[in-house]
């Protein structure tokens, strides 16, 4: 379908904050966050009101990270959503994802932890998984303490964070652990190729909010010259998918990214392994921001919702 037509109406108002601004690619990473950090505050809009955030720490093989805690209001005792977010390794963090998390604590009605890991280019790859798997670890060990129920933990992210929660789904998978009962994964990069058809129709400029040459730049600073980019932790698509929790994936019809998750969930088919797909029409890359202000996301948040909450408490 057609873009639709709320989401190219925040496009224009994107491209008018950010005016001139060299393109991304050419950019140091401290000046792309300079620049992101302009934009993003746009795409948290009308954000709900939850009733208790808090900022507190979780110990990590880095040191101590942050972590913001969201309870819209539950049990003492009750399930989370551990989220990591998106912003390609390199941007973004806990303040630029307090929308969505916001969002997804009420329409859940789940306690959700957002995890601020180390960036790249500072802490390449494995740094940033290092630490979203010391976050699942410790809340599986340590939840209580928070009003976590332990037993019942699920795990989010959309794009690069989508990357990571997959691959920190495989690392405790291969370590013997299982303390996470599903994933949501929206809009994930999942393998480093820039040659699929998604990347050939929607990538060849920021259009649509992502580009090929924005991709190359993220892939570029998270895994350096001298590591492979196709190893599984780091392009969790040539993993082996066996013995993972059910998952959720979501795709953007208007978004490079978009083959990485319909091949993902060819291969979850061919498998026999449980998974729920939504491709959403007329939507781009970091849609997910724009549940305030873009109608038909709404429902497609509360899908995500329905989807973390089941796997939590059945």
């Amino acid at each position: 379908m057609a873009l639709d037509p709320q989401v190219a109406r925040m496009l224009e108002r994107i491209a008018a904050i950010s005016g001139d601004r060299p393109p991304l690619e050419s950019l140091s990473p401290a000046a792309a966050r300079q620049g992101m950090a302009a934009v993003l505050p746009l795409l948290n809009e009308r954000a709900p009101t939850v009733a208790r955030v808090e900022d507190r720490t979780i110990p990590g093989p880095g040191g101590a990270m942050t972590a913001r805690l969201y309870d819209p209001g539950t049990a003492e005792l009750s399930p989370a959503v551990i989220y990591i977010h998106g912003g390609g390794w390199v941007l973004c963090d806990l303040d630029s994802h307090d929308g969505i998390c916001r969002e997804l604590a009420v329409r859940s009605g789940l306690k959700v932890v957002s995890v601020a890991y180390r960036l790249a280019p500072e802490h390449p790859f494995p740094a940033p998984l290092a630490d979203c798997v010391a976050a699942v670890r410790w809340l599986a060990a340590h939840g209580r303490d928070w009003g976590i129920d332990p037993g019942r933990l699920v795990i989010a992210g959309d794009s690069a964070g989508a990357n990571l929660a997959l691959a920190a789904l495989l690392s405790l998978r291969d370590a013997g652990e299982t303390p996470l009962r599903g994933a949501a994964l929206i809009y994930g990069v999942f393998a480093p190729d820039h040659d699929t058809p998604s990347h050939l129709a929607y990538g060849a400029d920021n259009r649509y909010f992502l580009s090929t040459a924005e991709m190359e730049w993220f892939w570029n600073h998270y895994v350096p010259a001298g590591t492979d980019r196709r190893t599984p932790l780091a392009a969790p698509l040539t993993a082996d998918l066996a013995d993972l929790p059910p998952l959720y994936l979501a795709a953007a019809e208007y978004d490079c990214l978009r083959n990485d998750s319909e091949l993902l969930a060819d291969r979850l088919a061919r498998d026999g392994r449980p998974y729920e797909f939504r491709l959403w029409p007329g939507m781009i890359h970091g849609c997910l921001h724009m549940i305030g202000t873009v109608d038909a996301m709404r429902p497609e948040a509360d899908r995500i919702a329905d989807f973390l909450r089941r796997q939590a408490t059945t």
